[in-house]
């Protein structure tokens, strides 16, 4: 009987994690659907300060203009890395989403965002489909002679 307890009790527990991870990967899916499959206005990133760089590349702030010239924003940064040995006024390619604040690029594609929801994410539906296969089959038991 307490085997049974610590079951309901797991799968109880993997169900509302489950949730919770689906709750945080869900609004940050269209941001990661967008950098993931390139659905940005395409255009150059001028780099406005020195980059930082550890496991990526960063800078706090840069100037981007769309090839078609009709989207130009300043004090923007690269959310998603660039590539290393780049100097204060080189440019990149990047891509604009309409995110506030931030352009990306494809050399920072699989990190940050759009690895960080699709993680949770499959989590997320693991735990949730755990938990209920879990509660399905203690009624099924129930329910048989």
């Amino acid at each position: 009987m307490a085997r049974d307890d610590n079951n309901d009790t797991s799968a109880a527990v993997a169900f509302f994690v489950g949730l919770v991870l689906l709750l945080i990967a869900v609004p940050m899916a269209p941001t990661a659907f967008k950098v993931g499959f390139d659905l940005g206005t395409p255009g150059t990133y001028v780099v406005g300060d020195v980059p930082e760089c550890s496991v990526r590349c960063y800078t706090r702030t840069g100037t981007f203009v769309s090839d078609d010239g009709k989207i130009r924003l300043s004090d923007v940064h690269v959310r998603n890395g660039m590539p290393r040995g780049l100097k204060k006024t080189d440019t990149i390619r990047a891509f604009d989403i309409g995110a506030k604040g931030e352009v990306f690029t494809h050399a920072g594609q699989a990190g940050y965002p759009y690895g960080v929801p699709v993680i949770l994410g499959v989590l997320g539906v693991a735990g949730v489909v755990l938990g209920v296969q879990h509660e399905w089959s203690r009624r099924q038991r129930r329910q048989s002679p």
